[in-house]
């Protein structure tokens, strides 16, 4: 048996993206729960909403692309940059919660954030490409060729 592992056309499945977001959305939720039992009435919203960034960033677009059927699937780059952009943004909102909740506060959080925002702009710029890419494959396959008898 030969194994390829060099194979580009490799598609995201986006139901294991929705059942994946969504598991870590009830995460972050459960996560909530517990720290504020324990928090001595001390809260922050970055901690509170915690849950929000992967419910809305990461499983409602797999949710769209899957029910959308003529939208392309992304490609590999795209799909590793955005899903890596809302692992940031949301690991970020963690520790600045739980900075807040210390009453401190971390430089290095503020990056993460800033990273994680620049992973999801190049991956929507990324698909937004591939959009616009397929299209026009799309509409030079149906042009006619004057040069064909």
């Amino acid at each position: 048996m030969i194994l390829y592992t060099s194979d580009t056309k490799q598609t995201p499945n986006f139901n294991r993206g929705m059942i994946l977001y969504g598991g870590i959305s009830l995460f972050c939720l459960i996560i909530f729960i517990i720290y504020d039992q324990f928090s001595h009435n001390v809260r922050s919203p970055y901690m509170t909403w915690l849950f929000i960034w992967p419910l809305v960033l990461g499983m409602i677009p797999a949710v769209l692309l899957r029910l959308i059927r003529i939208l392309p699937s992304p490609g590999r780059f795209t799909w590793n940059v955005y899903n890596s952009g809302v692992a940031a943004v949301t690991v970020s909102s963690m520790m600045r919660g739980v900075f807040e909740i210390a009453g401190t506060a971390s430089p290095l959080q503020t990056a993460l954030m800033i990273a994680g925002f620049v992973m999801l702009g190049i991956g929507l710029v990324s698909y937004i490409v591939t959009v616009i890419r397929k299209q026009n494959m799309d509409r030079s396959a149906y042009a006619v060729n004057p040069y064909k008898r």
